[in-house]
């Protein structure tokens, strides 16, 4: 029985061992957002705590230090495990999200993995044995396990934090206003005629008394008349100085990064970004096709580009003969992108964009675009 025990408690350390590994080179390569702002499951934080937990416990069960303590540990992990398994199955969850990039559906980590891990672990119990010392291990034993353990639980957290790569955020990119509507102007209230008054006529002053004729004076003589002076030329009128031109928007900062880029600085365009195994993807992509045949030969176009890590082709939430732009961000920079995230484009300018996670309804696209 203790043989049987020991190879139970081996097998199920060793595995997570491994899932604590997986996990750790998943968070170093895709961005997991804060607590705050993705809920605390499958958070940063979450993940600092949930690795250094999962790999320490994976050693102790694997040393047999302590071994009844650490049949409880890891009797206890699987348990949890059963139920977080049931919950992602239930609500319809690709991947148990055990195994970091490797996907496996929850159903299967439910009932090959866990179920059958728990259950030889009730079985195949630890008997005889304390739970906690007396006796105590010796020495070399209780050091070469101890020590990996509390540098694991220690050293964990701090190593992912710093090895953690920088990853391009989304930034509130400046909109540009598709349609300048004139503001009509009031025309000028038309004054009211006022009737002019008739202004009184005045008395006519009496004539006066005849003066007598003065003598005649001898003529002047004509003073020669003064030469005219020339007319000045009249200054030239200054040229109008030319009204500055506009300043073309600039260009949405992620093109460099889209390997369709040239395809998107023409027209109107709806770029929507995924995961391959984004539930919300897959539930609102089929919409966005439609409007895309319903809106192309209006000139609208919509693009479909994948966010790294790529999944399979064949499973992705875009249709293999979609009529739709389809192309991906480069896998050569880190992404910090919750998906879905649409921005609409004009000429390759922002011209809207939605918040990370969320998918507009198509038919309002076009109208919160325009709206004034």
């Amino acid at each position: 029985m203790r043989k049987i025990n020991a190879v139970v408690m081996t097998l199920a350390g060793l595995l997570l061992i491994a899932a604590g590994v997986l996990k750790a080179h998943e968070v170093l390569t895709v961005y997991f957002p804060s607590w705050q702002a993705h809920g605390v499951w499958e958070s940063w934080e979450f993940f600092l705590v949930q690795i250094p937990v999962e790999l320490a416990l994976g050693i102790w069960m694997v040393s047999g230090l302590f071994r009844k303590a650490a049949w409880v540990g890891g009797t206890a992990a699987y348990i949890l495990f059963i139920f977080v398994q049931l919950h992602k199955g239930l609500t319809g969850a690709e991947s148990c999200g055990c195994f970091g990039h490797v996907e496996v559906d929850p159903w299967v980590t439910l009932f090959a993995i866990d179920l059958p891990f728990a259950a030889l672990l009730l079985i195949f119990r630890p008997k005889g044995l304390k739970l906690l010392p007396p006796p105590w291990p010796k020495t070399g034993h209780a050091l070469a396990t101890a020590v990996p353990i509390f540098a694991v639980l220690i050293f964990t957290a701090p190593m992912l934090v710093a090895l953690r790569p920088e990853f391009i955020q989304v930034e509130e990119w400046a909109s540009q206003t598709l349609i300048q509507r004139p503001v009509a102007k009031a025309p000028p209230a038309d004054e009211p005629d006022i009737p002019e008054q008739p202004q009184p006529e005045p008395d006519p002053e009496p004539d006066p008394e005849p003066l007598p004729e003065p003598e005649p004076e001898p003529a002047p003589e004509p003073e020669p008349e003064p030469e005219p002076e020339p007319e000045p030329e009249p200054e030239p009128e200054p040229e109008p100085e030319p009204e500055p031109e506009a300043e073309a928007p600039p260009l949405w900062p992620w093109l460099e990064h889209v390997d369709i880029a040239d395809q998107l600085k023409d027209g109107l365009v709806i770029a929507y970004m995924y995961h391959h195994d984004c539930s919300i993807c897959a539930e609102s992509i089929p919409a966005y096709e439609a409007f895309h045949r319903e809106m192309a030969e209006m000139g609208v176009q919509t693009a479909f580009l994948a966010i790294p890590p790529y999944g399979p082709a064949e499973t992705g939430p875009v249709a293999q003969d979609t009529d739709a732009l389809h192309g991906k961000l480069t896998d050569r920079r880190n992404w910090a992108v919750t998906s879905p995230f649409v921005v609409a484009l004009l000429e390759g300018s922002v011209v809207m964009q939605w918040p990370q996670g969320t998918a507009p309804e198509p038919d309002v696209i076009l109208d919160e675009i325009f709206a004034p």
